[in-house]
């Protein structure tokens, strides 16, 4: 039993909810991004807004993951991020006007 609490309390905070994204970074020939395209945010109880807005920081992390050389060579890179929020600012994302 114990080495169960310790495996809880040494991972991520038990008020937390995680999102796994899948994107497309796409690199032309003269090595510049060319596009990002998200292809799918997992999340079975998100409400179409909530969903908006993981879809934008999916867009966002893909942008800045660009800038890593290993996604410095022309073709199609896949990516899955992982976005980690707690449970009242995941409800905040209802709330928030745009």
């Amino acid at each position: 039993m114990g080495s169960v609490a310790t495996a809880q309390s040494s991972g991520y905070r038990a008020d937390s909810l995680q999102f796994k994204m899948y994107t497309r970074l796409f690199v032309n020939d003269q090595i510049e991004l060319d596009s990002v395209v998200v292809k799918k945010v997992f999340c079975d109880y998100c409400s179409d807004k909530q969903l908006e807005i993981l879809k934008r920081e999916a867009y966002r992390q893909s942008i800045l993951e660009s800038e890593n050389p290993k996604y410095k060579k022309p073709g199609q890179h896949r990516l899955a991020l992982y976005v980690r929020l707690s449970k009242e600012d995941f409800r905040a994302l209802n709330d928030q006007n745009e």
